[in-house]
């Protein structure tokens, strides 16, 4: 048996940074990405600008979401700070996002319900944005603006609210939770007690739910939402993930090479045993990888030489 040297690369297309156009509590448009924060009955409601925006980025687009401060958070707090992000349509398609329990693993897609259902969340949501714009219109909190209001955690508590309510108590509810029972679970992620000090970011996942007459459809991926330990936040968009290499093995002149697909991105496999060849020279082994489904799949090189370096190329 021959043996073979391997090498294994994953060149990903640069992130590009893109920025949003906002849009603002006080013009709030239906479309528009609310990002909310919550704790210790204080909330922060941010008008990140429109969904679309988030759903036409492209593959790995990173998205600042720059319509907040840190200042602005430190009203609120970053340690033990509990957030998501959301939005609808007119059809009462959703947009939630859910946390993820591992940082470097997609959290399980929010299932899509049929339009009635999902109607019942978009009418906890419509209210978040005239009770932020109550809350703003009165000055509780000096540091809000018009894309980031700081406001009271229970309008029930209070008479500010005259035209819509918290977005502590369009999440809770009567029901205690899940935009008063009306979703299919907690769309908000909780920062560690020691979040400032842990230097570990938070992430969710952002889905969108077509509204369906079916069970048991998954709603679509996007993306996720990603929470420094700064207070900065961003959105990362249809992340691409390289196939990683599982087994590499060789009987006679062929080696056999065991992958785990990528989620998205076009994935090839070179090699060549000329280290000092350009890349833009190496030969493709076996077209295209496969992508999208994380299953483990099979390549195979049929070669004589007694060294060789392979790559995979992804974009």
């Amino acid at each position: 048996m021959l043996n073979k040297k391997l090498g294994l690369i994953a060149l990903i297309t640069s992130v590009a940074a893109g920025g949003v156009w906002a849009g603002t509590i006080t013009n709030f448009t239906t479309g528009d990405v609310l990002v909310c924060f919550q704790k210790g009955g204080v909330d922060m409601v941010v008008d990140a600008g429109p969904v679309s925006a988030f759903t036409g980025a492209t593959h790995n687009q990173v998205i600042p979401i720059t319509q907040f401060t840190g200042s602005q958070l430190a009203q609120v707090g970053t340690n033990s700070l509990s957030w998501s992000a959301f939005a609808w349509q007119s059809d009462n398609t959703l947009f939630v996002t859910r946390a993820r329990s591992s940082i470097s693993q997609q959290s399980t897609p929010w299932p899509a319900a049929s339009s009635p259902a999902q109607s019942g969340v978009v009418g906890q949501m419509q209210a978040i944005p005239p009770g932020a714009l109550d809350e703003l219109n009165l000055a509780i909190y000096p540091q809000s603006t018009s894309t980031a209001v700081v406001e009271e955690g229970s309008s029930t508590a209070n008479q500010n609210y005259t035209d819509g309510i918290s977005y502590q108590d369009a999440l809770t509810g009567s029901y205690g939770s899940d935009f008063d029972g009306k979703f299919a679970g907690n769309p908000e992620n909780t920062t560690p007690s020691s979040f400032i000090t842990a230097g570990k970011v938070v992430r969710s996942d952002f889905y969108q739910m077509t509204p369906t007459g079916s069970q048991n459809v998954q709603g679509t991926w996007l993306g996720y939402f990603e929470l420094n330990t700064n207070g900065a936040m961003s959105f990362v968009a249809k992340p691409t993930t390289p196939p990683i290499l599982s087994t590499f093995s060789r009987a006679g002149n062929t080696a056999t090479i065991t992958y785990k697909s990528g989620l998205y991105g076009t994935y090839t496999l070179l090699a060549t045993n000329n280290m000092t060849a350009p890349l833009s020279t190496w030969p493709v082994v076996g077209g295209s990888l496969s992508s999208g489904d994380t299953a483990t799949h099979t390549v195979q090189d049929t070669d004589s030489a007694t060294n060789k370096f392979y790559i995979i190329v992804g974009q």
